[in-house]
């Protein structure tokens, strides 16, 4: 269970004289993230004027962190800061965004990112240091609140313990332990929670557990009273904060109420006063995630004319950020390979990478597979990506995407657990992810395994032709060399480039699987000489996919957001030989589609 961020630091700030027409006046802040159990201090910044603005720099960081201040901006309407604060090779982006009020020694805001932000505030101090006991200060929580972090607790330190025992007979027990643990945590949060909102209401830690039962409308069978009521205490809670806060954290809850009927209104309660408050100058991430839901929940509650009024907004708003998304991901230099040892070896390295949108360790993994695409060729190095609803609903995630992951799972049960995780060549290798701060590391992980693979050789041969006119795609592949029981060529479609922002925030989505031509079982190979076609009609395939999505929502679980990216436009066909008995490949192709999709120029 990930857990919010717990801290903060009432007490520590002694008051000193300002003049109140100064939204934020020179002199030393110190930056505190507040939470259930308290308050924990960021640092201390020292705000000076120089040429007529303000300038901040860092006094003091708690021992064992770096912290930096770059961008410092102060209006009337709100104050600033781009933090980051480095622990070991772990940087985390503060980044502070406060709105000044009727006191002029606190700045009431939030700190993180578009999609993970925590309350927060400034207080103006005459220190430039800390002691270490003044660097929290600790509130006791609501009893039923700590038993659940209790009952949590106990479910983390027993999954560490199967991951740390060796012992076959032991290792299933502590596995008994958990399931036992986790249904306990399951059945009793929902009541321990709602105990918090009705006794607790006042106390900060009922912001979060009002946000549980909205993040589960569907697993907690919420009505709309109870939704109004549980948005009303994260507005209590979370305005004087800012609307950027409570933005970011109601945007997916309102995206996710206004798909649901009857909770139209709820959601368009949920959002407005946060997209309300949005400004200019906030960042163009936050301004965006937050304005689009609210346009989503405009569209839902009936007021599509409101909903227009935003589109030319959002749209300069999007193109700004995939600008800059695409001029600083990968934050590194990927370097071309620089061809095979072996004169005779010939066998092309098949990289399948499942992943999903929402999940924020899939960060590492997806950037540095898209970092491999300037690396290598396709002669070399053939890439696809299979998205899962892993965390969360993925509307990239299809039954052939699914059902590849289950093959996989079959034959490597222990080593395949969740997203991210990579197979090269049929065999997983190199799994596991991370922030973006750790691309590069995965990166590297990758070319350790793929550069040995591609000093191998295969007798197999693989060619195909893959033709499209208007929606209708033929495609003819022939196999030389390959021969055995147990051999299946499997056939993929896939969509170079997908713009699609899930929760983790990654933008662009290559070679993305969106059918396997004939099944994802794939055909037998009957001679060494084989030919195979298939023809796929892009039409019927966006209405299986819309069909699949739509069930999904209905039975499962709802999207977070109602985009379908359904293009298929930007395709390419790639084709492999694979022993099912072993997992094994023995040879992969790409085949570039030629001609064009209807209306295309």
């Amino acid at each position: 269970m990930i857990r919010p961020a717990l801290f903060l630091a009432a007490g520590i700030a002694l008051v000193v004289p300002v003049q109140a027409a100064d939204p934020i006046a020179t002199g030393n802040w110190i930056l505190t993230t507040l939470g259930p159990t308290g308050e924990s201090v960021v640092c201390i910044l020292k705000v000076e004027q120089k040429n007529g603005q303000p300038t901040a720099s860092v006094l003091f960081s708690p021992p064992g962190a770096v912290t930096t201040v770059g961008e410092f901006r102060v209006t009337n309407a709100s104050v600033i800061a781009g933090v980051n604060q480095t622990r070991g090779k772990n940087t985390n982006q503060i980044n502070f965004v406060g709105t000044p009020g009727k006191d002029p020694m606190v700045v009431l805001g939030s700190v993180g990112t578009n999609t993970t932000r925590t309350r927060a505030r400034l207080s103006r101090t005459d220190k430039s240091t800390l002691e270490a006991n003044e660097l929290s200060t600790r509130i006791a929580l609501p009893e039923p609140m700590a038993q659940v972090q209790q009952l949590s607790e106990k479910l983390v330190q027993t999954q560490s313990r199967i991951f740390s025992e060796k012992d076959a007979a032991k290792k299933q027990e502590l596995q008994k332990e958990y399931t036992a643990a986790l249904q306990e945590l399951n059945e009793k949060q929902p009541v321990l929670y709602r105990e918090v909102v009705e006794k607790h209401a006042s106390h900060p830690a009922a912001l979060d557990a009002a946000l549980y039962f909205l993040r589960g409308l569907s697993r907690n069978r919420l009505t709309a009273a109870d939704a109004e009521k549980y948005v009303k205490i994260v507005h209590e809670h979370g305005l004087p904060h800012g609307p950027l806060y409570v933005g970011v954290i109601l945007a997916p809850t309102a995206e996710i109420l206004a798909g649901q009927s009857g909770m139209e209104k709820v959601a368009l309660m949920a959002i407005e006063p946060a997209a309300k408050g949005i400004t200019d100058d906030m960042p163009a991430t936050v301004q965006a995630t937050v304005l689009t839901a609210y346009r989503t929940t405009l569209l839902k509650a009936g007021q599509a004319d409101k909903a227009k009024e935003l589109d030319t907004r959002i749209a300069k708003l999007e193109t700004k950020i995939d600008e800059e998304y695409l001029r600083t991901v990968p934050a590194f230099k990927p370097t071309v390979f620089a061809g095979r040892k072996n004169s005779s070896a010939n066998q092309v390295v098949l990289m399948e990478l499942f992943t999903g949108a929402q999940c924020p360790p899939c960060v590492a993994a997806d950037v540095a597979f898209d970092a491999l695409q300037k690396s290598y060729k396709p002669t070399e190095l053939v890439l696809i990506q299979y998205h899962l609803h892993i965390p969360g609903p993925d509307p990239l995630t299809n039954p052939d995407t699914q059902a590849r992951w289950d093959y996989y799972r079959k034959l490597f049960p222990t080593e395949l657990r969740g997203v991210p995780s990579s197979v090269f060549n049929g065999k997983p290798a190199a799994g596991g992810g991370g922030g973006m701060t750790l691309a590069e590391n995965k990166y590297q992980q990758y070319l350790s395994v793929i550069n040995p693979l591609l000093e191998n050789s295969t007798e197999v041969q693989l060619a195909g032709k893959a033709t499209r006119k208007d929606d209708k795609l033929d495609i003819v592949v022939e196999a030389v060399g390959a021969e055995g029981a147990d051999l299946r060529l499997r056939l993929l479609v896939v969509e170079e480039s997908i713009k699609y922002v899930g929760s983790n925030q990654i933008r662009f989505h290559h070679q993305v699987v969106r059918a396997m031509p004939g099944g994802p079982e794939g055909v037998a190979v009957e001679d060494k000489q084989f030919r195979h076609t298939a023809t796929v009609d892009l039409t019927e395939l966006r209405k299986r996919l819309n069909k699949y999505l739509d069930d999904y929502a209905a039975n499962t679980r709802p999207f977070p957001k109602p985009d379908r990216p359904m293009d298929l436009k930007d395709l390419r066909v790639i084709a492999f030989i694979q022993n099912d008995k072993t997992g094994a490949i023995l040879q992969a192709t790409q085949i570039e589609v030629e001609g064009k999709a209807a209306g295309e120029p």
